[in-house]
């Protein structure tokens, strides 16, 4: 009880002596920055969005620091002058020449483009990305292969890739915010420099933990889109030694209206297939088509999960000998060739 009271009172004492005090703004603070607001948005409006400054405009910016820094966050090991030219487009050397000029001053520049290790990279980043695809999907025709290989390299795929590890800051070019065409390049020759720097395996690496990673989320079917899926998977069967497929329709729902439904079932020698659905009875087929094909080239909705990282380790020397060694085409497509190419 005693307690109670002396915690009360001291509670008391520190109310009792604590002044209050209240903060006012003038009265043209507000109305000012709804003005500056207003002005901003006309600014934005009129300009195509917000004004990006780059970061070598900024105070504390150090090219070195940032090169530097870069290599570390990537967790490679760069020849400096690599990297510096895989950083730096020819439309850079030629803005700083004429400019130079312009104010009457001898340019002799000692900068190297990106434009031969640009090449260079695209040929690694190609050959690298093929490896992979036929080591993991063994089963699948070259053309499926090459669908994926031309997502993978496409520019807004490695547009996107550029972007997310930073190059937009480092990249020595005339124009910014930097075109897409500028990303793709620098990447590439990010690439053939770490090639050059540390090896094609450091390279081979880098490319599957960064590129090939894209694929997440896909469905590599969407990917390719052949143009009779019918017609091809009635030339395998043939191969295979088997009947032509049989379409039955299994079910169907609201055939009397717009949102009709209809399944079909694809057998051969009386043997179930797959299924499809559709909003005819056509597309139920070309599904049901689809999702044999699926079966065949082992890239159902229910395959594993692609290999990463450390899953690697012990097929990275299957990769590098598949780099150069396409897939079965769709055309010779038959299990049998396929399982003696795999063993």
């Amino acid at each position: 009880m005693v307690l109670d009271t002396v915690v009360y009172r001291i509670r008391l004492t520190v109310a009792v002596n604590v002044i209050s005090k209240r903060n006012f703004k003038a009265h043209w603070v507000a109305p000012t920055l709804r003005e500056l607001k207003r002005r901003k948005v006309i600014e934005d409006d009129h300009n195509g969005g917000p004004k990006i400054f780059h970061r070598s405009t900024f105070l504390e910016w150090n090219y070195d620091a940032e090169i530097f820094a870069f290599s570390n966050r990537l967790g490679e090991k760069f020849n400096d002058l690599s990297l510096r030219a895989a950083l730096t487009h020819k439309s850079y050397i030629e803005r700083e020449t004429a400019r130079l000029s312009d104010i009457g001053v001898e340019s002799n520049l000692q900068f190297q483009d990106n434009e031969a290790l640009s090449q260079k990279g695209g040929e690694l980043l190609s050959k690298f990305i093929n490896g992979y695809l036929r080591a993991v999907f063994t089963q699948v025709p070259e053309e499926l292969i090459r669908a994926m290989h031309d997502f993978l390299t496409s520019n807004p795929t490695l547009e996107t890739v550029a972007r997310h590890i930073g190059l937009g800051d480092l990249m020595l070019c005339a124009d910014f915010p930097c075109k897409t065409e500028t990303y793709v390049k620098s990447f590439k020759a990010i690439v053939a420099a770490l090639a050059e720097s540390s090896g094609e395996e450091r390279a081979r690496i880098f490319v599957q933990d960064l590129v090939v990673t894209q694929l997440y989320g896909q469905d590599v079917n969407e990917l390719w889109n052949p143009v009779d899926p019918v017609g091809n998977l009635t030339a395998i069967l043939k191969r295979e030694g088997k009947a032509e497929p049989e379409f039955r329709l299994i079910r169907q729902a609201g055939s009397n209206s717009i949102l009709g439904v209809y399944y079909v079932g694809l057998y051969s020698d009386k043997n179930f297939i797959s299924e499809g659905a559709g909003e005819s009875l056509e597309v139920a087929k070309e599904m049901a088509a689809r999702e044999a094909l699926k079966k065949f080239f082992r890239t159902e909705d229910s395959m594993r999960a692609l290999p990463f990282g450390r899953q690697l380790k012990n097929i990275q020397s299957k990769i590098a000998q598949l780099e150069n060694q396409p897939n079965i085409p769709l055309s010779e497509w038959i299990s049998e060739k396929v399982m003696s190419a795999v063993h």
